[in-house]
């Protein structure tokens, strides 16, 4: 195998081992909002447990989120000519990352907002 093939196929693991990163950071922050919006609605007593437990899966799902989206980006500034040049790389150097990452954030957000409000308001 000569060393092109090689590096194109060592820039693909690395494109999807970005994105099952992301795909875990993603899914751990659902799942502890899930889990956080469950204890609320039993009711529980142990508001500052749950509120550091909300705060925490905010705080570590928009550093990590946008860290893999940073990432992804910084990978596709790295592409060689002939990706650069297909249909994929085209679309991929035109993806608004900024609003990505703003919605992505936002979404998060909001749920830690509300949460924290049904638990203190």
């Amino acid at each position: 195998m000569d060393i092109a093939t090689m590096d194109r196929q060592t820039r693909a693991i690395i494109g999807s081992t970005i994105g099952r990163d992301f795909q875990w950071v993603t899914f751990t922050g659902v799942l502890s909002n899930l889990v956080t919006l469950y204890i609320i609605s039993q009711g529980t007593e142990a508001l500052l447990a749950t509120s550091a437990l909300v705060i925490s899966t905010a705080i570590f799902v928009f550093l990590a989120g946008n860290n893999q989206m940073d990432q992804f980006k910084n990978w596709i500034a790295d592409m060689d000519e002939q990706d650069a040049a297909s249909h994929s790389g085209q679309f991929a150097k035109a993806a608004p990352f900024g609003f990505w990452k703003a919605i992505y954030s936002l979404c998060f957000i909001a749920v830690a907002l509300s949460q924290l409000y049904e638990l203190w308001g």
